[in-house]
C-alpha cells in the first residue's frame, strides 16, 4: 500500500525544483500535504541545487525501490517525457501552491501541479500529471488532457481543449473555444486563433505552423 504523505519528485532539474517549491510553500503555509523525501533522476544531477529542498535519491528505479510506498510527482516540463517517466508509478494528489486561485468546482487530476499565482476559474477539468506553471491563467470550462504543460504567464481562454501532452509555451495566448491537438506545441508568445492539429508546432501572431527548416 502506498503512503500518500511521502512523495518523490521524478526529475531533478529546474522544473523539478519548481515542483519542490510548491510543496515547500504549502508546508510553510501550514497546509496539509505530502513530505518530499527526495528527487529521482536517471541523468546527471547538481546536488547543490537540490540541497535546499531534499536529497537526490539516485536513479528512478533505485529511488522507488528504496521508498516502495511513496507516491510521485513529475518534475520535467515536457509532457511526453513526463509520461514516460511516471506513468507506471503511483501519482500523488494534486499539489497546489497556496497563492494559486483555483475554483471550488475545478477538478484536478492525480499528479497535477499548480504553481504560484496560477488562476483556474470555474468548471475546469484536468487529467493526470498536468503542469500549470507560474502565473498561467486557465479560463472557464477548459479541459486539459493528461500530461498537458502550460508554461509561465500563458493565458488559456474559456472553453479551450488542450489534448494529451499538448505544450503551451511561456506567454502564449489561446482564443476561446480553440482546440490544441495531442502532442501539439504552442510556441512562446504565440497567439492561437484557430484549432491546432495534433503533433504540430505553431509560432507567431497570429500563430502559424512551423515548417521544417524554419
Amino acid at each position: 500500500m502506498h503512503t500518500p504523505n511521502h512523495v518523490i519528485i521524478v526529475g531533478a532539474g529546474g522544473h523539478g525544483r519548481e515542483v519542490a517549491h510548491v510543496l515547500r510553500a504549502r508546508h510553510r503555509a501550514g497546509l496539509a500535504g505530502p513530505v518530499l523525501v527526495g528527487f529521482a533522476d536517471d541523468g546527471a544531477v547538481d546536488e547543490t541545487l537540490l540541497a535546499p529542498f531534499a536529497p537526490h535519491l539516485g536513479a528512478i528505479a533505485t529511488a522507488t525501490e528504496r521508498h516502495p510506498n511513496a507516491v510521485v510527482l513529475g518534475g520535467v516540463g515536457n509532457g511526453r517525457l513526463r509520461r514516460r517517466l511516471v506513468d507506471a508509478l503511483p501519482p500523488a494528489s494534486p499539489a497546489v501552491h497556496p497563492s494559486a486561485d483555483v475554483g471550488d468546482d475545478v477538478e484536478l487530476g492525480a499528479g497535477t501541479v499548480v504553481c504560484s499565482h496560477v488562476s483556474v476559474t470555474t468548471n475546469v477539468v484536468t487529467g493526470r500529471h498536468v503542469h500549470l506553471s507560474r502565473g498561467a491563467a486557465i479560463g472557464h470550462d477548459a479541459v486539459l488532457g493528461d500530461y498537458v504543460s502550460v508554461m509561465p504567464l500563458a493565458a488559456v481562454s474559456g472553453g479551450v481543449y488542450l489534448d494529451e501532452e499538448a505544450f503551451v509555451g511561456t506567454g502564449a495566448l489561446i482564443r476561446q473555444g480553440v482546440r490544441v491537438g495531442a502532442g501539439a506545441v504552442v510556441g512562446m508568445g504565440a497567439v492561437v486563433l484557430e484549432d491546432v492539429p495534433p503533433g504540430v508546432t505553431v509560432v507567431g501572431n497570429p500563430a502559424r505552423e512551423l515548417r521544417a527548416g524554419e
